[in-house]
């Protein structure tokens, strides 16, 4: 089957094939011959399609690590929050990475990414399915990029598992002013972007420059996120496709301070290549007298090493279905030749086995069936049960994470209110979660004393109307209620007062608030 590779940017939707050197691109303004390009092409060719996108924005956190069959209902809860009405695609995946955090906890990152529909993506996506081609994969190039590294440039550049292991940014030219740089930490992606550089720049010493310069920055960028500790080394490979472009850039990152005086050369990575070095027989790489960027050594990374798809879509997952159905058949298909084949053979030598024993054979084969029918009923149960009991478990979790967390609100600002208020003293809190468990509004119950109270009201009832008027400068504060008061502010009830009580030195009173839950989700 012939393999097709749509390279989509911004401004452009570029097609490759793997039988030959023809490359047709179209602008996106040109909708007429997109349309009419996806109608010509072949429905037996298999479809890949790279977004090499200014828009696609990839974020990464620690979550709380977790069991293996809770991670999948985690990642497709996140996966629905991010996808919005402007957003063509959304992935979330659970990286390798895993920490122990300052208090403790066992985390393991995450890795949200979206594209947005910025450039119509969705109508593309959309007129493919139209025209019933088969798509295999939609591939991110920062993702590819990391694939291309740990495959073709490990190789060639003969890199360690820890040179990999090691903080590394990967420089790989895009075009004649576009570069992409890459940033890899503990072997894994963390930051990658698109950096043009003025168009002005021609010869290969100005765009030598500008490339230090750009690069630079990225280093900078890495120290102020706080990736790595400020001034301590960064492995650099640079990647392109004119080879003059990559002399003397060793010598200028030193004199320009891209490279550290303080680092020491076995502290870190500095390797230089093209990609036409790394992919000699590469099919658009390796033509003569033709420039390999990054899009072309892709475009042959991906037609040798097939690598797996990043983003997804109903169309891709139904496609993907069918395909393992199509093989799976195939496979019975050869089984049942074979098992037939078989049975002639054994047929033909058993030609004078008599009809008994046939009968009792097929007694045995229906007894076969009918217990193959008992394990698969039983296996069922079993794995029911199973489901049943993780999706409890699960939802115990949930709920104990829910409920027996603190309110997730200004802990420190109240404390701060509350002592700001000597003459407030605090004697009970309660809080509760209202609506449903996963509500992000609690309600909580202040019980509370103000003194002294020196058998006149106006002090204390002052004291307590400054106490609420401070609560709502709190951050996620719906409201503050009185619900009891000191005293009742009606005064021909406030002058009543019992004389059994003795001396009272102290009022109490009682506040409700409603505040937001603004949990990191």
């Amino acid at each position: 089957m012939m393999k097709t590779v749509f390279y989509v940017t911004d401004d452009s939707l570029t097609s490759y094939n793997d039988t030959t050197n023809e490359v047709l691109t179209f602008l996106w303004e040109d909708v007429e011959a997109v349309d009419q390009y996806l109608s010509t092409v072949s429905d037996k060719s298999k479809i890949s399609i790279v977004l090499d996108v200014i828009d696609e924005e990839i974020t990464f956190e620690w979550a709380p690590a977790v069991f293996p069959w809770e991670k999948s209902s985690i990642v497709n809860r996140r996966k629905e929050r991010i996808h919005g009405v402007d957003i063509a695609l959304a992935e979330v995946y659970w990286t390798h990475a895993k920490r122990q955090s300052p208090d403790g906890r066992k985390e393991e990152l995450m890795m949200s990414a979206t594209i947005s529909d910025s450039f119509r993506l969705k109508t593309f996506l959309h007129s493919i399915e139209e025209a019933q081609l088969t798509v295999s994969a939609i591939y991110s190039k920062p993702i590819l990029l990391e694939g291309y590294l740990k495959s073709k440039v490990k190789t060639h550049l003969k890199l360690s598992r820890q040179n990999l292991k090691s903080p590394l940014l990967m420089v790989t030219r895009q075009s004649h002013n576009t570069f992409r740089q890459t940033f890899f930490y503990d072997g894994d992606l963390r930051i990658s972007r698109l950096v043009e550089i003025d168009k002005m720049c021609e010869s290969a010493s100005e765009i030598r420059s500008a490339l230090v310069h750009e690069t630079k920055l990225a280093v900078t960028y890495v120290y102020n996120q706080a990736i790595v500790p400020f001034n301590s080394p960064v492995g650099l490979i640079f990647i392109d496709g004119e080879q003059d472009v990559l002399e003397g850039i060793l010598e200028q990152s030193k004199e320009e301070a891209l490279i550290r005086s303080t680092w020491e050369d076995d502290e870190y990575l500095f390797a230089t290549t093209a990609f036409k070095t790394i992919s000699p027989n590469g099919l658009h790489c390796g033509t003569e007298g033709v420039k390999c960027f990054s899009p072309q050594a892709i475009i042959d990374f991906i037609f040798t090493d097939s690598p797996k798809g990043f983003y997804t879509t109903p169309y891709i997952q139904k496609v993907s279905n069918l395909s393992l159905t199509r093989k799976v058949l195939v496979g019975l298909n050869i089984l049942l030749f074979l098992g037939g084949l078989y049975y002639f053979l054994i047929s033909g030598i058993n030609t004078l086995v008599s009809w008994q024993k046939q009968e009792l054979l097929t007694d045995k084969i229906v007894q076969h069936e009918v217990e193959i029918e008992r394990l698969e009923e039983m296996v069922k149960l079993q794995d029911d049960a199973q489901l049943i009991k993780a999706s409890v478990e699960f939802s115990e979790s949930i709920l104990q994470l829910k409920v027996n967390r603190l309110v997730n609100f200004d802990i420190e600002g109240f404390s701060q209110v509350v002592a700001r208020h000597p003459n407030i003293q605090l004697s009970d809190i309660q809080w509760k979660t209202l609506d449903r468990f996963d509500s992000q509004t609690n309600e909580i119950s202040l019980s509370a004393w103000v003194f002294p109270f020196h058998e006149t009201y106006k002090e204390p009832v002052a004291m307590v109307d400054a106490f609420v008027a401070d609560l709502y400068t709190l951050s996620g504060i719906q409201s503050v209620e009185l619900q009891k008061e000191p005293l009742n502010r009606v005064l021909s009830q406030t002058l009543l007062m019992d004389a059994k009580m003795g001396e009272v030195e102290a009022l109490p009173f009682t506040i409700q608030m409603r505040v937001n839950d603004v949990e990191s989700k």
